[in-house]
């Protein structure tokens, strides 16, 4: 009797488990694929993978991602599954297809498992598409504002706020100081005698942190 009670015990936990397993992988918002480890083959699918990919679940079903197309850089597939045969993939970044042609970026993790005696993998795929397109919008923020601050003819410099270290100058502010580029970085703004009067400092950091930016300030 207690042997059979432990086996039920062990099965109603394994299917409690298998519940909570099912319950996750419908619900995530990532895109999520069961697929064979031999071939690649795709078991299950989740609905972010075919909101994320256009794909029905029957369309899917039994191919693998390179007939589907998913694979948006050529001859990536077969390499991937073979990584997984010998580990697992954490985060390694990936464009997909869309089944109408467009592409996307994607974080990739992967991790091999047994799904009823046999070999499978668990595929995670996270949209970073609008996050790469925010970084690329600020690299070219900061191109642009690296440009413009070198090229003006004003004296422009960055300065760390709490001691006037130099972190930044432009050809500009070398020219009114007489001091060097190198010479500047390695100083800062009371080394350099740049504050006639130390209180004109101490009061533009006063509006600073009152407004968050000041315009038109007066001083020596």
């Amino acid at each position: 009797m207690r042997e059979v009670i432990i086996d039920t015990s062990d099965r109603e936990a394994s299917c409690l488990s298998e519940g909570k397993f099912a319950s996750v992988f419908a619900q995530c918002p990532d895109a999520m694929i069961i697929a064979s480890l031999a071939d690649g083959h795709i078991m299950d699918a989740n609905a972010a993978f075919v909101e994320r990919t256009g794909l029905t679940l029957d369309e899917v079903i039994g191919k693998t991602p390179t007939q589907l197309d998913l694979w948006a850089v050529p001859g990536i597939g077969p390499k991937v599954l073979q990584q997984l045969q010998t580990g697992n993939i954490h985060n390694l970044e990936i464009p997909f297809r869309r089944k109408n042609g467009e592409t996307f970026s994607g974080l990739m993790s992967a991790q091999p498992f047994d799904q009823s005696s046999t070999q499978a993998v668990l595929v995670i795929v996270r949209d970073i598409t609008q996050r790469k397109q925010a970084q690329q919008q600020l690299q070219l923020s900061e191109e642009k504002f690296a440009k413009a601050f070198h090229a003006s003819p004003d004296g422009l410099a960055i300065t760390r706020q709490q001691d006037g270290m130099l972190l930044e100058v432009n050809e500009g502010f070398c020219r009114i100081t007489g001091y060097s580029e190198a010479y500047c970085l390695e100083h800062s703004t009371f080394d350099l005698g740049v504050w006639v009067d130390l209180g004109d400092r101490s009061r533009l950091i006063e509006q600073l942190k009152r407004h968050g930016s000041v315009r038109d300030f007066r001083a020596r």
